[in-house]
């Protein structure tokens, strides 16, 4: 299971490095390890220049700020993450890890879907449902079920939504990513 994480966090990794670099504008990159040594020493410059510079002061100036999260955002495979509506995918990343849907077929308050589009997460079962282009982990209850199939029924499904079938261990991390783990990004 670590290696599978291992996997699919450098081709997310790959994906954010792979759409930056084919942005409108050429970037340099430096690598992570000349990066943390120029890092070092502006720290250690800084460090002498504010040596009176009191924590509590240092604490407060980012106090009302919204946490930002280096994962999301443009030119990333991540490009949106919001609680109300799960996190949207670059087609680059939907491309590459071949994600399949299908689609909730409309007039009936019972939706068929197989049970490979099943997500266990802790002791939670969900499926991902695909909305608008974003991507969220939502919940159901089984009305009837046969060998391969589950009925279903949720608040949160409408005709016309898709539910992830293939690919759900990637959304899962994607998740994971986005929202730092957890059960954000799904709700109750």
């Amino acid at each position: 299971m670590k290696s599978v994480l291992l996997l699919v966090s450098t081709a997310i990794t790959f994906i954010s490095i792979s759409a930056s670099m084919a942005g409108p504008a050429s970037k340099s990159v430096t690598p992570p390890s000349a990066a943390k040594e120029d890092h070092d020493e502006a720290s250690e410059k800084h460090d002498h220049d504010h040596d009176h510079e009191s924590e509590s002061e240092h604490e407060h100036e980012h106090e009302g700020e919204e946490e930002e999260n280096a994962s999301v955002g443009p030119e990333k495979g991540i490009l949106i993450a919001e609680e109300k509506n799960g996190f949207k995918l670059a087609p680059e990343a939907e491309a590459t890890f071949g994600l399949k849907r299908m689609t909730i077929a409309t007039g009936s308050m019972a939706f068929a879907i197989p049970k490979t589009a099943i997500v266990t997460a802790g002791t939670e079962t969900n499926v991902f449902r695909y909305r608008a282009g974003f991507y969220k982990r939502i919940d159901f209850e089984v009305v009837s079920k046969s060998q391969t199939t589950l009925m279903i029924r949720s608040k949160e499904l409408a005709p016309g939504d898709q539910i992830v079938t293939s690919g759900l261990g990637f959304l899962r991390v994607a998740e994971i990513t986005a929202f730092g783990g957890g059960a954000h990004g799904h709700s109750h």
